[in-house]
This record gives C-alpha cells, sequence and structure tokens, in this order.
C-alpha cells in the first residue's frame, strides 16, 4: 500500500512539474547514473512524457519548440533529431547523455529548464533518463 502511495504521489508531482517550469533554484541531480534503475521508453512515457502534454506544451496542439510527446511520436520526436531550439544538440544522442538536450534541459543547464514553471523533476528520475539514454535509448 506504501508503494502504491509513493507511485500515485511521485506522479502527481512529476504531472506538476512537466506542466510549467521554475525559476527555483535546486540541487542538482548526481553525474553518476550508474546505480540510477534502467528505465525502458514505454515506462519514461507513462512516468514522465504523458505528464508534459499540457495545453501549452509538447501536444500535436501546441508542440513548443517543435516536440510532440504524445505516445506512438514521442521516441521518433527525441531520439536522434536535431533540436529546432539548439541545433548544437540532439534532443537524445543515444548512448550520450552528457550531451543529449533532454538532460541539460531537465538539471538546467540550458534554459528554458523543463518541465517549465515548477519544480525540477527528482534527481533520481533524471538519472533513471539519463541511464535510458546511455544505455542506447532503445525505443523498449
Amino acid at each position: 500500500m506504501n508503494k502504491i502511495k509513493s507511485f500515485s504521489v511521485l506522479l502527481s508531482l512529476i504531472s506538476i512539474i512537466l506542466i510549467s517550469c521554475s525559476d527555483e533554484e535546486a540541487t542538482a541531480p548526481s553525474t553518476n547514473n550508474s546505480n540510477a534503475p534502467l528505465a525502458k521508453f514505454s515506462e519514461l512515457q507513462v512516468k514522465v512524457f504523458n505528464n508534459c502534454l499540457g495545453a501549452q506544451c509538447h501536444s500535436s496542439t501546441a508542440n513548443q519548440g517543435n516536440l510532440t510527446l504524445e505516445p506512438g511520436v514521442s521516441y521518433n520526436n527525441l531520439v536522434g533529431v536535431q533540436s529546432a531550439l539548439f541545433p548544437q544538440f540532439k534532443r537524445v544522442e543515444p548512448g550520450n547523455s552528457t550531451n543529449s538536450l533532454l538532460i541539460k534541459i531537465l538539471k538546467g543547464e540550458v534554459n528554458p529548464r523543463m518541465p517549465l514553471n515548477s519544480s525540477p523533476l527528482s534527481a533520481a528520475i533524471i538519472d533513471s533518463i539519463a541511464r535510458w539514454i546511455d544505455q542506447g535509448a532503445l525505443n523498449n
């Protein structure tokens, strides 16, 4: 029961976070993600990217930064794709989370930090995404 409650709280937090960006300073996530749980893309879609589909965010009707994160299209819009806003980076560079724009934006290394007008994602979530990228950013 505790795990279900924690999971619900986490999902709620992620929803709030991904809807908007925060000007608040937060503790930087760990750069060593080797102990982070290995995420599958399908889990990231449900737990993270589906929360980015707000009215003015990354849906097909409001694709900020020319990025749609809806199920069925998000993987092809992220992995190996040059960023429209930061052309020096790929949104997700398989095998290289350090140079992937997704991680840079989530950590606040480039602006605007995502999620827009909200608290940053936890270090554990960012580390899990980074590990997925470092393990090849598979569509699993």
